[in-house]
């Protein structure tokens, strides 16, 4: 019974020093800071970009009748390709390398459809995202294997949807008051900050 209350009482201290140890390791290293800050923006403009895609289809669609159930077929499909395309090259192109192709490839999927309003080119221009996104999971996932110590793994993943979770609050709690392009324009200002951070602040692990 004792040691039962006793390993009880400890589990959450333990749990609680875990993660502090993986907040330090984030402020102390600037390749982890990176890494988080990569990770909370690049997949807030995601969960954006989820509420955003119909009502831009639709305003552009005109009378149009948008197929979504057709739509986000061919988005898991855009994804899966990007997923193979990783899956082909991604052994010969470093991580950091293929996750700044990808942050430069949504900035332009998300800045185009601000620019120019044709149904098909902004169907395009999202399915590019959606591409660059099956690229991104296994690159990420690479770059966190090779910069995040094992032993905080886990508790690193939490560490980084903080920011994420705050992030799309904060998004999405101007969503009466900000029009669709004023949110493809917030995604391409994540995307264009997630360059900055990935081409700025190396990744120097990754070079070393």
């Amino acid at each position: 019974g004792r040691g039962g209350v006793g390993d009880a009482a400890a589990a959450p201290s333990e749990t609680g020093a875990g993660v502090m140890r993986a907040v330090s390791a984030v402020f102390n290293e600037p390749e982890l800071l990176s890494l988080g800050v990569i990770n909370a923006l690049y997949e807030a403009s995601l969960h954006v970009f989820v509420f955003v895609w119909t009502p831009a289809l639709e305003r552009r669609g005109g009378d149009r009748a948008v197929p979504h159930g057709v739509v986000f077929s061919l988005f898991m499909a855009c994804k899966m390709a990007g997923s193979q395309a990783y899956t082909a090259f991604g052994e010969r192109v470093p991580a950091g390398t293929t996750l700044r192709a990808v942050f430069l490839g949504s900035l332009i999927a998300f800045a185009t459809p601000i620019a120019f309003h044709g149904y098909w080119i902004t169907l395009l221009c999202f399915c590019g995202f959606e591409f660059g996104l099956g690229m991104y999971w296994p690159a990420i996932a690479v770059l966190r294997a090779e910069l995040v110590p094992n032993r905080l793994r886990a508790t690193m993943t939490s560490v980084f949807r903080v920011p994420l979770n705050a992030l799309v609050i904060a998004c999405l709690a101007f969503a009466g008051s900000s029009s669709e392009p004023g949110f493809l324009a917030m995604c391409a200002g994540m995307m264009t900050s997630c360059l900055f951070v990935a081409r700025h602040r190396a990744l120097n692990k990754e070079a070393a």
